[in-house]
């Protein structure tokens, strides 16, 4: 027998078989922005079968399919059947949605694929050899910018003789089935004063702890559509507080679909079913109460500037400024040969150079602010595109020093120049010197030192000239103590007098640089994911090669390095584009049990009389991260929470968190850290303030 032979054989083989046990048949119907098929779970049905009709919808990358509500916008799938004699099928059912936000409209549906079932059935006495099932599709698809709504005719035919099952298709209603909602008959009700909607569930003992939830309304027409809901866990009992919809629907039952995080970390849905309450089935919410100008009456412009130019001193010794000020040490070192007027005048464009910079984050911070957005101290470093382009900066820095290029023209010695004590280009070290001031600023932004709290504090409440002369008066305070070793020639001959040894000191700079470098990356991958994070060594690496290979003289290398810097140009775009939400930073806590903080559930513990203890926080603040490592994590500091039945909370900066933002100026401040303890019975208004440098001592005792 030939080989081909064999393959008719097989062929034949399998035409036969294929026959022999039933056959169904579907086509992918694609539309211009999204595809559609309809599949069934059996490739072959008898007379009196249950089957299921499976639609698996996939929109375009960047566009939506939606759920049975679709919120805000959009539209779910519809189907109008046109079925041969002897077949119904049931209502479409779909999986469980997540959250479309964008901007003020929030919406639910699907990213990517989205697979819809139905239960089919089979008359007894169904008497044809194939099932031509086929219906008319109607969908509405969405992107940010636009909705295009979709129309297609789908259809499956089906053999009809012995009932067999297609496993792949069964296996996908298996799928479907376990991402859809659980129904379940909870105790719940709802209530609406005809301005707002409250809605109550009791949750089973199983699920003491509930870490996050989400309420996806069922039954249009009823509760408002909105991003960021207020849902409270209390004793129990899970309580949504909205506002009506517009055009309220008045009905005697509300069905939505509950999403929750439990305390071990699984995620779950359930559907259910409220009944309408005829009197309030909860307290009204209390108001948080808005900023409160005695949090700061205390102080008034003299002593916010006196406290604004202590902060800036004490800034020095935070360890954000550390890796400037190392560079700035070697340039002191310089000062020593030169004449009295130069070193004076180095010490004016440091100082310069530092005012700037406070000058134009005063500026830019105060006009977000009044345009109604949530900023504060340090609020560029909740922009992962922002630590990118420090981090990067960062390396070239360190590249400089070990030596592997050098700048001869353009952007002026960002490494080499900033440590430079030769006399031959004096336009160049000013200029490098101005710079040097302007980029201990940038760094030096994720810390806050002693008195700098209430004087930003001030600053924010007050606006206009009075904020600008707090951030002035700031940096001055960072930058005079290299103005005052500028201005008296006996302190410059304390150091050591230039020699060779300055050459291996550059290079040992360096590493600071890196090690600077590699803690803003790792505040890029807390804040979306290690991948950002790869992406910025990748980005890393192709800028060492761009900035060792340009400077060579054969084209190629020039070549090759643009090529590496369109590489990197890209890799911004790509951070740039990933949504800072999507990844919660998890931050070293210690032995430290905390539950995430929320200004309403803050509100729910103190009005059950606990005691609580609240930190703000955030990965790319040095200062809290010191705190936490030298008193929060300690046993000690833990024990007496314990011991006392506090309940800690820990409010999360690393992202922007509008709730959090309000929280700080609430209380005067505008960055982080910022420690509160609030004991049993008191009210929103009156927490004990701990210093924002801590001890397990300072906290122990606070309790």
């Amino acid at each position: 027998m030939t080989f081909r032979n064999i393959l008719q054989y097989i062929f034949v083989t399998f035409l036969i078989t294929l026959f022999a046990s039933g056959y169904s048949v579907a086509e992918v119907v694609r539309t211009d922005l999204s595809k559609i098929e309809m599949r069934a779970d059996h490739s072959s049905v008898s007379a009196g079968d249950n089957f299921y009709i499976v639609i698996e919808l996939t929109p375009d990358m960047g566009w939506h399919a939606y759920w049975e509500n679709p919120g805000d916008a959009g539209l779910k799938l519809e189907m109008k059947w046109d079925l041969p004699p002897g077949v119904e099928i049931g209502d479409l059912q779909f999986t469980t949605p997540h959250l479309i936000p964008f901007e003020e409209i929030a919406s639910y549906g699907y990213d990517g694929k989205v697979t819809i079932i139905a239960e089919a059935s089979v008359s007894e006495n169904i008497d044809v050899s194939e099932l031509n099932i086929v219906g008319e599709a109607f969908w509405l698809i969405c992107s940010d910018a636009l909705c295009v709504p979709q129309d297609t005719t789908i259809g499956v035919k089906l053999s009809v003789g012995e009932s067999i099952i297609d496993q792949r298709m069964d296996a996908v209603v298996q799928l479907a089935k376990a991402d859809m909602p659980i129904v379940a008959n909870w105790q719940s009700e709802f209530y609406s004063d005809g301005e707002n909607f409250i809605v109550k569930s009791s949750i089973p003992d199983q699920y003491p702890v509930i870490e996050s939830a989400y309420l996806f309304p069922h039954t249009e027409g009823m509760m408002e559509n909105i991003y960021t809901q207020d849902l409270s866990f209390v004793n129990g009992e899970i309580i949504g507080r909205f506002k009506n919809a517009y055009g309220y629907v008045d009905n005697e039952e509300f069905k939505f679909l509950l999403t929750f995080k439990t305390g071990e970390g699984a995620e779950l849905a359930y559907f259910l079913s409220a009944k309408k309450s005829i009197t309030p089935i909860t307290e009204p919410r209390q108001v948080i109460p808005e900023l409160n100008m005695q949090a700061v009456s205390d102080i008034n412009l003299g002593m916010a500037l006196l406290f604004s130019f202590l902060g800036g001193l004490i800034l020095n010794l935070m360890p954000c400024v550390f890796p400037i000020l190392s560079l700035k040490a070697m340039s002191v070192v310089g000062l020593a040969n030169k004449e009295p007027s130069e070193a004076r005048l180095s010490g004016l464009l440091y100082t310069g150079g530092v005012m700037v910079c406070f000058g134009l984050i005063g500026a830019l911070v105060l006009v977000l602010s009044a345009t109604g957005l949530a900023v504060g101290w340090g609020f560029h470093m909740q922009l992962p595109i922002v630590n990118f382009i420090l981090g990067l900066l960062m390396i070239v820095i360190a590249l400089n020093l070990f030596g592997v290029f050098e700048f001869g023209r353009g952007l002026t010695g960002l490494g080499q120049g900033l440590i430079a004590n030769d006399n031959t280009d004096k336009n160049k070290l000013r200029r490098n010197t101005f710079f040097t001031g302007f980029l201990a600023v940038v760094v030096a932004t994720p810390c806050t030192a002693p008195f700098m709290a209430g004087a930003l504090g001030f600053a924010f409440i007050e606006g206009g000239i009075s904020a600008m002369l707090v951030f002035l008066l700031l940096g001055f305070g960072l930058a005079f103590p290299y103005l005052l070793i500028c201005y008296i020639p006996g302190v410059r001959h304390i150091f050591p007098k230039p020699g060779s040894w300055m050459e291996n000191m550059k290079n040992i700079l360096g590493f600071p640089m890196l090690a600077t470098a590699v803690w803003l990356f790792w505040i890029l991958g807390n804040q979306i994911g290690v991948d950002a994070m790869a992406l910025c060594v990748i980005a890393s690496v192709l800028l060492s090669f761009a900035l060792w290979g340009f400077w060579k003289k054969h084209i190629t290398w020039k070549i090759a390095s643009i090529l590496c810097v369109l590489g990197v140009g890209y890799i911004a775009v790509q951070i740039n584009d990933m949504d800072a939400g999507q990844n919660i930073p998890q931050s070293d806590k210690g032995e430290l049990e905390t539950v995430d903080y929320s200004s309403d559930e803050l509100l729910n513990l103190l009005g059950q009389k606990k005691s609580v203890f609240v930190y703000f926080t955030a990965d790319w603040c040095v200062t809290c991260k010191l705190n936490e490592r030298i008193a929060l994590s300690k046993p000690d500091v833990n024990n007496a929470f314990k011991a006392k039945n506090i309940t800690v909370m820990k409010g999360d900066w690393t992202n922007q968190n509008p709730d959090i933002t309000r929280t700080l100026r609430k209380y005067g401040r505008i960055g982080v850290p910022l420690y509160l303890y609030f004991p049993s019975g008191a009210s929103f208004d009156s927490p004990v303030i701990l210093p924002q440098i801590l001890t397990p001592n300072i906290v122990i005792e606070a309790l």
